[in-house]
């Protein structure tokens, strides 16, 4: 597909099309911006043929592996927005209130 193309088959902006993989001996679990996640269990199917997301036997799994990846993605946070609210249009900066002993 084209640029483009796959925002209008999804119907997702841009800004929406990206994923980020988390991947280890047991399990692969893919997460889309605007899309539902994809994980798979590499031990009973290692050539990543079935999407277990809707498995209530894997809500366990899918939950956690969507933790780890959330921990992952906070702990290489871009810290520009560290002292910033996120609001419906966007970033907006709060000034830093200092305490004494900081």
């Amino acid at each position: 597909m084209v640029g483009g193309t796959r925002e209008m088959h999804f119907g997702l902006r841009s800004d929406q099309c990206n994923l980020a993989v988390l991947h280890d001996e047991a399990f692969k679990y893919v997460h889309f911006c605007g899309l539902p996640p994809l994980p798979f269990d590499l031990g009973e199917d290692p050539m990543e043929l079935h999407n277990v997301a809707e498995d209530p036997n894997y809500l366990a799994v899918r939950l956690r592996y969507a933790e780890k990846l959330l921990e992952l993605r906070a702990s290489h946070l871009d810290q520009t927005l560290a002292f910033s609210e996120l609001t419906n249009e966007g970033p907006v900066s709060r000034p830093r209130t200092l305490r004494s002993g900081y």
